[in-house]
């Protein structure tokens, strides 16, 4: 999903089987599926007599085919789906008849043709996630050993000719472990499995040491190269009915919430794919906002907590229960949706990260209806352990004055009691000091160790920032209540 894809094929209504249209379907994470026809699909159109000889189109397209299901078959004979294809541009010939037109749509299904998201057809949906990895904690390279082989005699010595060879062997525990961690909610069950590179076994395999190696070999232009990986993938599996596909996104977004958690980052969905109630396997493309980016370089300092800290299972469980309340998925969803998120305009931030923490202590953590915003936020950062109160060093009732002020001013346009803030930056400062003790209040909630939120406070390359932003409330005046 996260690869940009070229296909060519035939294209055809589910209702017109006989009408097939040549055309090139494009693939990308950003502009989501668009499909260029030679030719187009039937225009439906209704003709009116304008004058004595002369007619005009009253309706050159029949709405109700401007949005729907497309079928494809490419040219090496796969079968593709397109969902809720919404025609866009087109151009037509005097007749009106269609020279090419181009169609959009966010859902793409790879390996079967199906009606309709609609329809709870999918028995499994497994999914790739970034950083999905990192956050199982499984291993499975150990460190590199010196080996003896023939024909090396002096390892790791350099000779007169100026040849040093150092013979080595990096263990690897490959293949799959199935359901290294596991965790149910109402109405899904998920296991994450865990991979790495193995060779491939069969009789001429093991016969053949050699081919074990060229086939897990890559011939280049610069010599021969051996690629190593290990990965994690999540399979959810429905507890009662079959998934349609219009359910995915939902069931996989306490995995991507998760990720965001355990990073302070943003984090996308690499791969889909499903198992069909006829057993086939198909393949899911769907643009779901986030930008996925397998092969980025990441940070060894990125991770805040794995599954060593809390397990999936205690995760769901809470994911469960703090969104279980009135609007409590809507506060949760909000709350975790603006970490690894940045807005441009310092106003917008403010607005974002109070809406958040006050919804999060109405409404995930049952705070009480009349509760005054600066009450909200002060029972927030009590919340905390006591440690993490003291590495923030924050004056609470500072704090939460100035951000009741802040949001004031902000969402009325200049608050009706002036205050002088002197660096008008000093108020991202008082939005950021929100949006981490609301982040350390969801840690805190999920059981995450005192030890590790710590950690994170003086190490991580986002949250020490964050902290070290609380310092700069002191260059703001005390409370300038009447």
């Amino acid at each position: 999903m996260s690869d940009e894809q070229r296909i060519k094929g035939w294209w055809h209504l589910p209702s017109a089987n006989d009408t097939r249209v040549p055309g090139i379907l494009t693939w990308s994470q950003d502009g989501g599926a668009e499909l260029e026809l030679i030719g187009g699909f039937s225009t439906n159109a209704k003709y009116e007599q304008a004058a004595e000889k002369s007619w005009t189109a009253a309706e050159t397209w029949d709405r109700s085919s401007q949005r729907g299901t497309i079928y494809g078959e490419t040219v090496a004979g796969k079968l593709i789906t397109l969902w809720e294809a919404e025609l866009g541009n087109y151009t037509t010939d005097v007749n009106n008849q269609p020279l090419e037109q181009f169609w959009r749509s966010s859902w793409l299904c790879v390996g079967a043709q199906l009606p309709s998201p609609e329809e709870p057809v999918f028995q499994s949906v497994t999914v790739v996630l970034d950083d999905l990895s990192y956050l199982t904690g499984d291993g499975r390279f150990s460190p590199p050993r010196w080996i003896r082989m023939e024909g090396v005699d002096t390892p790791g010595e350099q000779t007169e000719d100026g040849s040093e060879l150092m013979p080595y062997a990096l263990p690897v525990i490959g293949g799959r472990r199935a359901a290294w961690a596991s965790g149910s909610t109402e109405d899904a069950t998920y296991f994450i499995d865990t991979f790495a590179t193995r060779p491939f076994v069969s009789p001429a395999t093991e016969m053949m040491p050699n081919l074990k190696l060229d086939l897990m070999m890559r011939r280049t232009r610069t010599g021969r190269r051996v690629e190593l990986s290990e990965g994690a993938r999540v399979r959810i599996n429905p507890t009662g009915s079959a998934f349609k596909a219009v359910d995915v996104p939902s069931r996989i977004s306490p995995l991507l919430e998760l990720l965001r958690l355990a990073t302070f980052g943003s984090s996308a969905v690499t791969s889909m794919s499903a198992i069909t109630g006829d057993g086939h396997e198909v393949s899911l493309l769907c643009r779901l906002g986030q930008h996925s980016a397998p092969d980025a370089r990441t940070q060894n300092d990125r991770m805040v907590f794995t599954f060593d800290d809390v397990s999936l299972e205690s995760y769901l469980e809470a994911w469960q229960r703090l969104g279980s309340k009135p609007q409590g998925r809507y506060a949760w969803n909000l709350a975790v949706g603006l970490i690894g998120h940045s807005p441009k305009l310092v106003e917008e931030h403010i607005s974002q990260v109070l809406a958040a923490a006050e919804g999060l202590h109405r409404w995930c953590l049952s705070g009480s209806r009349n509760t005054k915003l600066e009450d909200r936020l002060i029972d927030l950062h009590g919340r905390l352990p006591e440690s993490l109160r003291t590495g923030l060093d924050l004056d609470a009732g500072k704090w939460a004055d100035w951000a009741v002020w802040m949001r004031n001013h902000v969402d009325h346009g200049g608050a009706e009691k002036h205050r002088e803030v002197g660096d008008f930056y000093h108020l991202k400062v008082i939005a950021d000091c929100v949006r981490l003790v609301t982040y350390l209040g969801l840690l805190t909630e999920l059981g995450i160790p005192v030890k590790k939120m710590e950690e994170a406070l003086l190490n991580h390359p986002r949250i020490s920032v964050l902290r070290e932003r609380c310092q700069e409330l002191g260059a703001l005046p005390d409370s300038q209540k009447p």
